[in-house]
């Protein structure tokens, strides 16, 4: 199989598997509190607009560089064998396991063994802030709203002002484009490191087209971890969510770091202090229930770490 058609096929692959797997984090409250209030297209549509504009708007300001310039420490190999598709087919197992993986962790560290232990230490730090963060939100002043909404029970969109679901929207979008600048190396570690204006354009096409897919498909198994949380449902809840999210993740990319880092595992963290605070001011849970969820999941995250490693340790034995 030839290095050329492995790089397209591995940027297909790898864009429908992180893309399913990551889609728990930032289109998962979308896809919930939106399911049967709004046509499917104008959601793919929206996301999509989202994607080109945040995709051509790093590929001007980095000369080409839809990744903005986030794999300066991930440089291509010298010729791609079908090994390199054991990642993407890896997450897409995973993903149908219902795990939320690192997916940043599992296909970077192919690429530079010796950046797994940066990118581990990123994204746990990533989860600890998400964590304290979340904590302090919800448990400090956000109860407050989280209760608010409880009590109103409006969880559909034509009970509310519109402006929240033009809030949602606005939230989603602004999330999305955080996590694009976070993981558009992930998917673009397959292709060179310039791209031409009309291979930005097939990129983005073939981005669009997973996308639909993953809506079109609900989000797969892997939603089932957003379901379980608190007022989930009400797409006021979940545009607080995709608020905080959006804002760690701003607060992120404000670092300037390079090395990218498991926006999964900051979620999940986000997730974390939120059910936490919530079950201690709202007590709409046990704290026992609400603790062994988050072990469960944390416990499926912390498998895709390892395989993470499994996976990048055994190819670099097998391509050395």
């Amino acid at each position: 199989m030839g290095s050329t058609l492995i790089q397209g096929l591995g940027f297909v692959l790898v864009v429908v598997a992180c893309t399913a797997n990551d889609s728990l984090q930032t289109l998962g409250t979308f896809l919930v509190s939106n399911r049967g209030r709004t046509p499917l297209w104008l959601q793919v549509l929206w996301i999509c607009l989202a994607t080109a504009a945040i995709l051509i708007f790093g590929w001007i300001r980095y000369h080409g560089d839809p990744a903005w310039d986030r794999l300066g420490s991930f440089p291509p190999p010298d010729a791609f064998s079908w090994f390199y598709l054991i990642p993407p087919l890896t997450i897409a197992a995973l993903t149908w396991w219902g795990a939320p993986i690192g997916t940043s962790i599992l296909v970077l560290s192919a690429f530079a063994p010796m950046q797994t232990t940066a990118l581990v230490k990123t994204s746990a730090l990533g989860y600890l802030f998400s964590l304290v963060i979340s904590l302090l939100l919800y448990g400090l002043g956000l109860w407050l709203l989280e209760q608010q909404f409880s009590r109103s029970n409006k969880p559909a969109s034509t009970t509310l002002p519109k402006r929240w679901v033009v809030l949602q929207w606005l939230s989603t979008a602004w999330l999305w484009c955080q996590w694009m600048i976070q993981n558009a190396a992930s998917l673009y570690v397959y292709l060179p490191r310039r791209l031409s204006l009309a291979e930005l354009f097939l990129s983005i096409a073939v981005i669009c087209a997973a996308l639909a897919l993953i809506f079109a498909w609900g989000g797969g198994p892997i939603q089932s971890i957003i379901r379980r949380k608190i007022n989930i449902h009400d797409i006021r809840s979940a545009t607080l969510i995709d608020l905080v999210f959006g804002m760690i993740l701003f607060t992120r990319a404000l670092s300037m770091s390079m090395i990218p880092l498991s926006t999964t595992w900051v979620f999940l963290g986000l997730l974390a202090g939120r059910e936490l605070a919530l079950v201690a001011r709202l007590h709409q849970s046990s704290p026992g229930h609400a603790i062994k969820q988050l072990v469960r999941d944390l416990f499926k995250a912390s498998v895709g770490v390892g395989v993470s490693i499994a996976v990048a340790s055994s190819l670099q034995l097998v391509l050395m």
